[in-house]
């Protein structure tokens, strides 16, 4: 089915569905009629400077927004779906900074799904976001990521959920995307600057079980395993502990470890560590990651996705993909200071990889302030960040306006 004839379809299904709370209903036709319709409007400004001599920089301003929509819950059943549309207003990217990421004229239907409900276990397939640490769509551009995938989920258990799932395919932000770390994905070779199709992931999906669990108040504990068929297999766990003391703090580890199909490909972990403490309006933070391995040794298996970055020294501009370069040791500094309308963060972030004229400290700045009175549902961020390289013709610097308002 082509974008626009999915497009009238979506806005036909969006339009005869009155917006009412979504609710139990027990009858067919109070199906749709009970549903409910929500989303955002959008306006991206991302301009990007570069050191590095005959390199030009970028500057690009986007607008689109997205359309949510879901039914009631008729005998346990919904359906529901996302429809996404971007496009390009003004860009000056001489060198295709933007192509894999941001520049995408044109619309998609993300979501597209069943969703049904017996007791405590949930199954939904179809289009989806996700969000888990091997399998996770980014919402950082306009585009947003998704999932062609099936998911089960039971909490029969007390403060504890179980899943488990098979994804196939992957929708990246745009039809130019390409991520070496993903290379098993059939990306688009010859992409025109649209958004991103679902691509195949492999010649046989990928397969996780997941399960999140609280044994007290104190302590969390999260664990995935994740099965790239033909590709790789890995495994994460992390575990946070909130200290019992009067200042609200914390302390946290976590660990991914992988094997290679690939006889090619070295197994390397990674392995970090977190704390943290809030006071009144501001948290403070560290944190510190390693990778073993050796210099050109295969890099840590991260994920699926560019929302799978949950290691605990992740930026914005790079995501701190550096830290899952084998033998790469990162640390990270940062504060986060928040009041009613306005929430701020900044971190330092530095990363020692053996190679040389790779090591990277990069600092980032966000901030986002949530309009009150008759703007409330609307949000302005700004994102700023610093790279500074070993190898100096790398240095560059970003910086991302967001203007959001939901419906």
């Amino acid at each position: 089915m082509s974008n626009k004839n999915i497009s009238i379809f979506t806005l036909s299904f969006i339009f005869s569905t009155s917006v009412f709370a979504n609710d139990t209903v027990s009858s067919f036709d109070q199906w749709f009629s009970a549903g409910n319709v929500h989303g955002a409007m959008k306006s991206y400004y991302f301009v990007q400077t570069f050191d590095k001599d005959g390199s030009h920089d970028s500057q690009i301003w986007a607008n689109g927004g997205n359309i949510t929509f879901n039914t009631g819950k008729f005998n346990g059943f919904e359906l529901g779906g996302e429809f996404q549309g971007s496009y390009i207003n003004s860009i000056n990217d001489k060198d295709a900074k933007t192509a894999g990421n941001m520049d995408a004229d044109g619309a998609i239907l993300s979501e597209s799904y069943l969703k049904y409900t017996l007791g405590n276990t949930i199954f939904k397939g179809g289009r989806q976001h996700f969000s888990s640490p091997f399998v996770a769509n980014s919402g950082s551009r306009l585009i947003k990521e998704s999932f062609e995938m099936y998911q089960i989920r039971n909490h029969s258990l007390v403060n504890t959920e179980i899943s488990a799932g098979y994804v196939s395919k992957y929708q990246t932000r745009t039809d130019k995307s390409y991520y070496a770390d993903n290379d098993f994905v059939d990306f688009e070779k010859k992409g025109t600057g649209r958004p991103g199709e679902f691509y195949d992931i492999g010649n046989s999906g990928m397969w996780f079980a997941q399960i999140n669990t609280s044994p007290s108040k104190i302590i969390k504990i999260q664990a995935q395993y994740a099965n790239v068929v033909d590709e790789v297999k890995a495994l994460y766990t992390d575990i946070k502990y909130t200290l019992p003391i009067p200042l609200k703090s914390y302390i946290a580890a976590q660990f991914y470890t992988n094997s290679w199909d690939n006889s090619n490909f070295a197994n390397n972990d990674l392995f970090g560590v977190k704390v943290g403490a809030s006071h009144k309006n501001f948290e403070f933070f560290a944190a510190y990651t390693t990778a073993s391995g050796s210099e050109g040794e295969h890099r840590v298996f991260r994920g699926v996705g560019q929302g799978a970055y949950y290691q605990f020294t992740t930026t914005t501009k790079t995501a701190g993909v550096a830290a899952f370069e084998a033998g790469t040791n990162s640390y990270q500094i940062g504060m986060e200071y928040k009041i009613t309308q306005l929430d701020g963060m900044i971190r330092y972030t530095s990363f020692d990889n053996p190679e040389v004229g790779k090591d990277l400290d990069e600092w980032t700045l966000n901030l986002v302030y949530n309009f009150p009175g008759s703007l409330k549902n609307c949000a302005l961020s700004v994102d700023f960040s610093v790279l500074d390289y070993e190898d100096n013709d790398k240095d560059a610097t970003d910086l991302r306006t967001k203007f959001i308002y939901k419906f």
